[in-house]
């Protein structure tokens, strides 16, 4: 797995910081995620210095973070400002006992972390989610955790030829069309504009894309691990489907999926529609990735090969291995889905 550390990740949902801790796991490192009392939101490492115990396993006081063995009580911070059994304050010959901490950001719904890479310090803040609050907007977020890593949710996210396949019907029935893919790229994402896409022709289809109307359909990835589907008629009718990657471990990866739509007239109808087909399509996609990663821990290491029919994998790749796709030239590809 690439570790891309230096980079900030979806922790949890800010709805799921309430009176209990939060275990996550981020990257292979155990960390606990809690809400003070004051409103603040603390991420440390799992793991009191006292006896090593669990800090999710503890409970939130007035105080902080309070150990379930001995009440150990560390602050957003990490410092330990608590030692029930000590006479004399909490300090020790090593000096304040502390547990590490972790930069946190929340906004617009979610908790946001940050792992050092080369810097302890990040270069700028979580990204936006577009049109998150505007009145005309309808939107929602997905949580699952894929048994696949992050490279390959992401790849599956943004790939058009297995919808195909894996959501038949669904999202495209068997037929297939050849499309005009243009590329682009930047220093650390890079996007494909489907050209001449006509609309599909199933339910979805017909609701995405009014009929005569053109279609525009952009897949786009920016490191560390998110991407962004965006299906445009105009601007009354606008789909967005925005998944950011969180990496658990090597085979698996907690996916916070940010679904929204701009549908004037027709929203609330829409929406009753679109969300539980919304979650379908996510579940085939869950299990797809559950099949491959089986496979692919059956057999051995991963070992693919970056076809044309990739629209943009093999730059995702690229991106992922360190390489600058910046100062590309645009370049076009057709392919069949």
């Amino acid at each position: 797995m690439t570790t891309m550390r230096g980079h900030w990740y979806i922790a949890c949902r800010s709805a799921q910081l309430q009176r209990r801790p939060l275990a996550r796991i981020v990257l292979g490192e155990p960390l606990v995620l809690f809400r003070m009392q004051d409103g603040r939101v603390g991420a440390l490492a799992d793991r009191c210095v006292h006896r090593n115990m669990a800090l999710s396993r503890g409970t939130i006081t007035a105080d902080g973070l309070a150990c379930a063995y001995h009440g150990w009580t560390y602050d957003s911070s990490g410092a330990c400002i608590k030692v029930p059994a000590a006479c004399n304050g909490c300090t020790t010959n090593g000096g304040q006992p502390r547990v590490r901490s972790y930069l946190v950001c929340e906004k617009q719904g979610v908790v946001w972390i940050y792992l050092p890479g080369d810097s302890e310090i990040p270069e700028g803040e979580p990204l936006d989610f577009p049109f998150h609050g505007h009145a005309r907007w309808q939107y929602w977020f997905m949580e699952r955790v894929f048994e696949g890593d992050a490279f390959n949710c992401a790849e599956n996210f943004l790939d058009c030829p297995h919808t195909n396949h894996v959501h038949q019907g669904l999202f495209r029935t068997d037929k297939t069309r050849e499309n005009q893919v243009e590329i682009t790229s930047g220093r650390d994402w890079v996007q494909a504009e489907f050209l001449n896409e006509q609309r599909m022709d199933t339910l979805l289809g017909r609701i995405l894309c009014p009929k005569g109307a053109r279609m525009r359909h952009t897949d786009r990835f920016t490191l560390p691990y998110t991407t962004r589907v965006d299906y445009r008629a105009h601007e009354g009718r606008h789909f967005i489907v925005m998944s950011q990657c969180t990496p658990i471990d090597e085979y698996h990866t907690r996916v916070f999926t940010y679904m929204a739509f701009r549908f004037d007239g027709w929203a609330p109808l829409i929406r009753l529609l679109y969300r539980p087909f919304a979650h379908r399509v996510l579940d085939q996609d869950v299990d797809i990735i559950r099949q491959q990663t089986e496979d692919i821990r059956r057999y051995g290491p991963q070992r693919f090969m970056f076809h044309t029919s990739d629209a943009i994998a093999g730059e995702m790749r690229s991106l992922l291995s360190g390489q600058s796709l910046e100062g590309q030239s645009p370049r076009i590809k057709e392919i069949r889905f």
